[in-house]
């Protein structure tokens, strides 16, 4: 739905990343419009791994295409790719809510991925960052 509403309409600027918005959990039911939220505390956190991913391809879909910008002017390059990048951490057991977001920037950082080379952006990436996306661990970092 949004990354068909808003292909190609935003244009990025090299001193910023691209804001990938949270994923929201809430539906409207009809007739009366009533207003539903899925608790996510009571779902495993597997359960938003592919929405997650989605939300990241929804959010780069919004760029504009590499043949749409001119060479000279195109902030789409190597630096501004790995710029947002989410950070890495280190898993530790004491700190699960830490870890649990990390995740979920690290699988809308997969979807965002595969937006840029829909959009023919990823040809800017060197091979050492391509190995280093591939050898991350995370499935939708493979995927994207």
């Amino acid at each position: 739905g949004r990354g068909m509403m808003t292909i190609g309409g935003l244009k990025p600027l090299a001193a910023e990343s691209l804001p990938i918005p949270d994923l929201s959990l809430k539906g409207r039911v009809p007739p009366t419009n009533g207003s539903l939220t899925l608790d996510g505390a009571e779902c495993p956190p597997e359960i938003k791994v592919w929405p997650e991913f989605h939300n990241g391809v929804a959010a780069g879909l919004r760029l504009p295409e590499k043949a749409d910008l001119d060479d000279r002017n195109n902030p789409i390059n190597r630096t501004w790719i790995l710029y947002n990048r989410p950070p890495r951490t280190e898993p530790t057991n004491n700190n699960e809510e830490s870890s649990t977001t990390n995740n979920s920037k690290n699988h809308a950082h997969g979807g965002f991925l595969l937006a840029l080379g829909l959009r023919g952006h990823l040809t800017a990436l060197e091979m050492t960052d391509i190995y280093e996306y591939l050898t991350q661990g995370t499935i939708s970092l493979t995927v994207g």
